[in-house]
């Protein structure tokens, strides 16, 4: 879970809890070493960031050797089509708009292994 926000952290910790194991990062430096040091089976990230932003980080890890194309969700309060159409054009598999709502999210169960262009 990469958002600088720990109420978001909390709220998507919350939601995943029991069912995986969450790793929060609060900048874009400590995710990118989460995700070259370990295997993950999706990464909720801001397109708000401190410093690289979301959108730029998420090109940057794309770019990387080592990197396995792990599922990414937008989950942010940019929610206008420009920004939703962008993330989802570089790839990403899904855009959540802030705030969350936990019962919501838990009806809104998305396969991201299912989603094609």
């Amino acid at each position: 879970m990469v958002d600088d926000q720990p109420e978001i952290i909390n709220s998507i910790t919350g939601i995943i809890k029991g069912r995986r194991e969450v790793y929060p990062a609060k900048t874009t430096a400590r995710a990118f070493s989460l995700l070259h040091s370990t295997k993950f089976d999706l990464v909720p990230l801001d397109s708000l960031m401190p410093g690289m932003n979301g959108m730029e980080f998420f090109e940057y890890i794309k770019a990387q050797d080592w990197y396995d194309g792990v599922p990414v969700i937008f989950v942010s309060s940019e929610s206008d089509f420009k920004t939703v159409a962008h993330a989802l054009s570089l790839g990403a598999n899904n855009y959540i708009k802030k705030p969350l709502k936990k019962c919501a999210a838990g009806k809104d169960k998305v396969d991201h292994r299912q989603r094609k262009f």
